[in-house]
């Protein structure tokens, strides 16, 4: 999408305001109908997606059909080369080719256990699922955890132990750390420093502890980017010692979030997601909904789904935890820059009491300990301990160990004479007024373990690869303080070792196996009579039995509210926030080109970072979408192309962590700005911050603008008591000119009818459904350049919608698949028949018959085609993808084909093998799409609208279900429940 220019935002404000709550718009160039906007909607693929940007000579022309021509006849006169079959001679036992095999294993995200389902093909991985077994997950998968199985086969993880940068054996580097251990036992450690991640596992927590014991006088600290110590700091103010928080969503009937983006970012996001949302949906609670307020630094996933939001720079969100708790009646003085207009203070208040023992305050993970006292000190209040949430002991290890603002210090000291880190990248993502960078150098022996050759490990005289969690064993905790256990489906590709093995190593000097040391561990730790019965147990669940943390009996301290500390002084200046990128996290997934070009929830950016400003600021400082402008900080400067947000506060602006690599692979060279070099230790979320604007400009790669349906009733929403008053509501009548005539075609009679339904209730627009899709059918990374030009691939989209004001629009998120339409426009202008009609409902594409004339795409009203311009997926593509991660049963598509969402056709397939080998139905629930299996909320459902009792069935005869464009005729098997919001009465027209 070209940049945005001339826009009067005084005019678009105007006419918001004279709209009475309609109007869905995408962007501001499509709500302004900027000139730019108009030609790209003109164009079949938004402007960009033509394949040539420069006008095409007749010569040129002459000379493309004449190397066509060429092409065509050495394909088609030649034989293609020969090529032996090689049997299967040492097949494993039990193993039939062809079928997927499942095993239970756990994804580590920030630390903490995500159960999940590995899939493997004859011994190679090649999708990781949710297990429905793991309290943490129930089934679902974020998009983090499924991208895991890409960065298996990543040519640039590291592949050789390396000493001060020579490849090197790893028994030579036992032999130093033999040398070396003899030398930490007669200083007891002196001089010796650790620096780890958040570390979860309790097999890695007794190693830790055993080294801790045999070396005293060494020090160990944590870092971790995105870390939570306000969350232990602001439990060890109100409680005395530091706790975890452990929410129940399933309880609540009104939740307030003070900028926590609990359905998206931190621990325990997919379960808390799951249970939100099902008390939010009205398919299943046709009387009752939970009512959500939300008070947001930056638009969010979670702000999203409130039913009341406020927007406000970070410093102010302790200012209006304040004025909620003196409202509330704590012993806390109101502030006197209250934020929060005093009617819906009032509201919520007597939302909260009205609710009490069913009522929940969550404060944001990046806040200040205050906001986590204060929400803490109300939800004791409001009676939500034992409720709505409990207290269990802190789930990391060592979760009060100093960080690297103590550690630095000591380094230029001289008391660290030999440092090791583990899993961890500080030289990439200290804060940048440490200069981290210089004063590791200073250290005399580094050791670094991790998966890459990263900035750390390039500046370390030892580097020890690190096993990918599918290639090892180990263990891990989850938010609930659940053990899941890791097991490999592959042997390590670079003779990489795990955590547990590298801990071992450090004390003893030698390799054991890790399979042993983790089975001795538990074994230490069972008290029962059958241990392998245990183990095969935990093995096949994924779960170790009745390991979660019980809840901690706790009281606030006396006087609590007296040792708040001064509230924040807010000042007219600008505030960098930062935040940790919704898909690359703080930088350790970079390389990983499924979540480069996955677009971001709420900016649909892919292959960048931008600053994200608001309209005013935009206004008042005229620039442009795209325009580069340089921020200083007192810890760095940088310079930044920025991205206009609705919704974004007027003094805050937000920045992505985890871009601008320098050593991370090929697919994150180059890509983004690093926002690390503006973090400082002692305000690492927030700060203030400049702005020179200059005359550079980038071209930003985001998507949403690509798929123009203009003037269309897409999305359809209504309040709670709208809803109870006209449960059909989203039933009115349409408006589209029908494409066919009444009731043409007949009704086809077949034993399945598969048709899917997306509740927009549920939906909290993650991604998650994206990169599920992206896995499961083979779909091609293409790449910055051809993302901003219209050429994405992916076959489901999520399309975000704003509405209302500019400056604090509400938005609603809808998934977009194929619609499967019973009248299908496709297939009626395919000049070979290569998309058609299967008997069951599917619209089918038979990729040896296309021929790439993209008629099927121009008459699709619903824009959900892609056509592969260019050859994304052989060796010599820009971004290729390791035939190993492919899924075998879905063809890998070259050039010149169009592409779509099949329903899984691969999956219905195999389901409905199994079942006719068995002689038995297909059972309800049996089949399940990629998208539908990771949703967390389970907004997806899929099924046979051919059996009456099944819920697809049910659903398509709720009064909430609606056809996108369903005047046209096309007769969609994709069909949604209109989006239903509980706001509070009295805050109605009052935000």
């Amino acid at each position: 999408m070209p940049p945005i220019t001339s826009i009067d935002y005084n005019s678009l404000r105007e006419r918001l305001a004279g709209q009475e709550g309609a109007g869905y718009w995408r962007s501001l160039a499509e709500l302004a109908q900027t000139p730019e906007y108009q030609d790209a909607a003109a164009g079949e693929f938004g402007g960009e997606g033509k394949p040539w940007q420069e006008p095409v000579s007749r010569r040129n022309v002459l000379k493309l059909l004449g190397a066509s021509m060429a092409l065509a006849g050495v394909s088609g006169c030649s034989r293609q080369p020969e090529e032996h079959i090689v049997p299967y001679v040492n097949m494993p036992e039990q193993m039939v080719p062809g079928q997927a095999r499942y095993y239970a294993t756990t994804a580590l995200i920030g630390g903490y256990a995500h159960g999940v389902l590995a899939e493997s093909h004859e011994g190679r991985p090649t999708k990781l699922e949710g297990n429905p077994d793991h309290p943490a997950t129930l089934g679902a998968c974020d998009a983090i955890a499924q991208a895991a199985v890409l960065s298996l086969y990543d040519p640039d993880r590291s592949a050789s132990v390396r000493s001060h940068g020579a490849i090197a054996g790893y028994g030579r580097c036992l032999m130093e750390l033999s040398k070396k251990g003899r030398q930490w036992d007669e200083r007891q450690g002196r001089g010796l420093a650790f620096v780890v991640g958040t570390v979860t596992s309790p097999s890695e927590e007794a190693r830790i502890e055993a080294l801790r014991d045999r070396w005293p006088q060494a020090r160990w600290y944590v870092h971790e980017p995105v870390d939570r110590r306000t969350v232990y700091r602001g439990s060890e103010a109100l409680f005395g010692r530091p706790l975890e928080p452990r929410y129940d969503f399933s309880n609540v009937d009104v939740a307030v979030s003070l900028d926590a983006d609990f359905l998206q970012s931190q621990p325990g996001f997919l379960r808390y997601a799951h249970d939100f949302m099902a008390r939010r949906r009205p398919r299943d609670r046709e009387t009752q909904l939970a009512r959500f307020y939300a008070v947001d630094s930056t638009p969010s996933v979670t702000g999203a789904m409130a039913d009341h939001l406020k927007l406000m720079r970070y410093q102010e969100v302790e200012l209006a935890a304040r004025q909620l708790a003196s409202a509330l009646g704590l012993a806390v003085p109101a502030p006197e820059d209250a934020p929060l207009p005093d009617a819906w203070v009032t509201a919520l208040v007597d939302d909260l009491r009205a609710h009490r023992g069913n009522a929940l305050i969550i404060p944001g993970e990046q806040q200040s300990p205050a906001v986590h006292m204060l929400a803490h000190g109300m939800n004791t209040a409001l009676d939500a301990v034992g409720n709505t949430m409990d207290w269990i002991e802190p789930v990391p290890a060592l979760a009060n160990a100093p960080d690297l603002s103590q550690l630095t210090p000591s380094i230029r000291a001289g008391e660290v004479e030999d440092l090791v880190v583990l899993g961890s990248n500080p030289v990439f993502t200290a804060p940048s007024d440490l200069d981290f960078e210089e004063a590791f150098q200073q250290v005399p022996w580094r050791l670094h373990w991790g998966e890459y050759r990263d900035e750390t490990a390039r500046l370390s005289h030892w580097h020890v690869p690190a096993a990918h969690m599918l290639e090892t064993w180990g263990d891990g905790r989850a938010y609930d303080g659940t053990v899941s256990l890791v097991q490999p489906l592959i042997k390590p590709f670079h003779g990489g070792r795990s955590a547990l093995q590298m801990l071992d190593a450090l004390g003893s000097g030698v390799e054991r196996n890790a399979h042993d040391l983790l089975v001795d561990f538990w074994r230490g730790e069972y008290t029962g009579a059958d241990f392998d019965s245990f183990w095969r147990r935990s093995l096949h669940d994924g779960v170790v039995a009745e390991t979660a943390s019980a809840p901690q009996s706790v009281e606030p301290r006396s006087g609590w509210a007296e040792q708040l500390p001064a509230p924040p002084k807010i000042d007219d200046g600008l505030t960098l926030q930062l935040r940790p990128d919704p898909a690359l996290w703080d930088g350790r997934y970079a390389n990983n080109g499924w979540l480069q070009e996955q677009p971001r929830p709420i900016t649909t950016l892919t292959w960048d970072n931008a600053l994200l400003i608001s309209p005013r600021l935009a206004e008042e400082r005229d620039l442009v979408e795209g325009q580069v402008v340089k921020l200083d900080t007192e810890a760095g400067s940088l310079e930044v192309p920025v991205y206009i947000l609705p919704g974004q506060p007027a003094h805050a602006v937000n920045l992505h962590l985890g871009h601008g690599r320098r050593s991370a692979g090929r697919v994150a060279a180059g890509v983004g700005s690093n926002a690390f070099t503006l973090r400082d230790s002692r305000r690492p979320w927030a700060v203030p911050v400049s702005i020179q604007v200059t005359d550079q400009h980038l071209t930003l790669a985001a998507i949403q603008t690509h798929h123009h349906i203009e003037d269309r009733d897409m999305v359809r929403e209504a309040s709670l008591e709208t809803y109870r008053e006209n449960p059909a509501f989203a039933q009115h009548e349409h408006h589209e000119l029908s494409l066919y005539p009444e009731p043409w075609p007949a009704e086809r009679e077949a034993e399945h009818a598969w048709g899917m339904i997306i509740d927009l209730s549920a939906c909290t627009g993650c991604n998650a459904c994206v990169t599920a899709c992206q896995a499961e059918n083979n779909i091609p990374i293409v790449g910055p350049e051809e993302v901003s030009r219209g050429h994405d691939m992916h076959w489901i989209r999520v399309d975000r919608y704003f509405q209302g004001e500019l400056d604090g629009p509400r938005m609603t998120f809808q998934p977009v698949p194929c619609m499967h339409c019973e009248n299908a426009p496709c297939e009626y202008v395919c000049p070979v028949g290569a998309t058609q009609h299967s008997a069951d409902g599917l619209n089918e594409m038979l990729y040896q018959r296309c021929v790439g004339t993209r008629y099927c795409s121009q008459n699709c009203p619903y824009k959900v085609r892609r056509f592969n311009w260019f050859d994304y997926t052989s060796a010599q593509a820009a971004y290729p993808a390791e035939p190993a991660v492919q899924n075998p049963d879905v063809t890998v598509r070259s050039r010149g084909v169009m592409e779509k969402c099949t329903y899984c056709v691969q999956r219905i397939n195999t389901v409905r093998q199994n079942a006719e080998a068995e002689e038995r139905p297909i059972a309800e629930g049996e089949l399940k799409t990629a998208c539908q299996q990771s949703c967390p909320t389970e907004a997806i459902v899929f099924g046979d609208l051919a059996k009456p009792d099944s819920e697809v069935a049910r659903l398509k005869a709720h009064p909430l279900n609606y056809a996108m464009l369903g005047g046209l005729n096309t007769r969609p098997r994709t069909t949604y429940l209109a989006a239903v919001r509980n706001p509070n009465p009295a805050l109605e027209g009052k935000g």
